[in-house]
């Protein structure tokens, strides 16, 4: 099994896998509407999402949020409407659901690692071949992305139960980050972690930002602020109202709106 050696770090080459070179997404979804078990999840959902940056998804439980992420990586496959990755429609997607979602990270509430060591969680995703090019430094790398490096460097081969459920949270963003994802979808990725574990997720967020977009569900409205990007807010299956944070939080435009940053609480009328 190769491995890192901590006393070496490999230096990068032309050929190590780079965010940077990522083709970023034009990311936009049209009139997306959801059903489950008779009930109405989404409707007539649409929006665009910046290439760049973090656009975060705020609203009561139960407005749709999650539900728009299933969507958006086919793990729903009967929502009606468009959602287009570069003028692609994702039901169209090359290689199907699974193609896509290698395209498309996902980091859930709770983190799940798999009962392998650190390494080998990281790679957990990668083909033969991408295994055989520069493996060790694409791990560190994405470690390293991850703001994971410095505390496993010296233990890659360990369990990765072994680890704190803030750095098991940073492995899944590393495991995902191994794929080179163009897009990251995040539902509610901080919400079991202690403060510290919450401050590092964030800053690694906000320095991945830079390079790819990301959609994050969050019920932590001091959080949608500090993320500093778009922000949407849903209820009841419906867009409200979307800006960017510097205004949204300042000046919201919808009584709604403001009620539920007031309260926390939503009396959007439904249909």
């Amino acid at each position: 099994m190769s491995h890192i050696q901590s006393q070496a770090r490999p230096q990068p080459n032309q050929e190590s896998p780079s965010f940077e070179t990522i083709t970023q997404p034009s990311i936009e979804i049209h009139q997306l509407s959801l059903i489950l078990s008779d009930k109405t999840i989404l409707h007539d959902v649409s929006l665009q999402i910046a290439n760049t940056g973090i656009t975060t998804l705020i609203g009561p439980s139960g407005a749709g949020k999650s539900s728009l992420l299933r969507c958006f990586n086919m793990l729903y496959d009967h929502w009606s409407g468009d959602i287009k990755i570069n003028q692609q429609n994702i039901k169209q997607w090359q290689g199907g659901g699974d193609s896509l979602r290698q395209h498309i990270g996902l980091i859930a509430q709770k983190p799940s690692v798999f009962p392998a060591s650190i390494y080998e969680n990281v790679i957990f995703g990668l083909s033969r071949k991408q295994r055989k090019q520069n493996q060790d430094s694409w791990v560190e790398q994405c470690l390293i992305q991850a703001a994971l490096w410095d505390e496993v460097k010296d233990r890659l081969q360990s369990p990765a139960c072994t680890l704190s459920v803030g750095q098991q949270q940073r492995l899944c963003l590393a495991r995902a980050l191994a794929l080179r994802p163009s897009i990251l979808l995040l539902d509610e990725p901080t919400a079991s972690l202690d403060p510290r574990s919450k401050q590092l997720i964030e800053n690694v967020l906000q320095t991945l930002a830079k390079h790819i977009p990301m959609l994050c569900v969050t019920h932590d409205l001091e959080q949608a602020q500090r993320l500093q990007g778009e922000v949407i807010f849903m209820c009841d299956g419906k867009i409200i109202e979307t800006g960017h944070s510097s205004d949204f939080f300042q000046n919201p435009n919808k009584l709604e709106t403001r009620e539920f940053l007031q309260w926390a609480v939503c009396e959007c009328p439904s249909d």
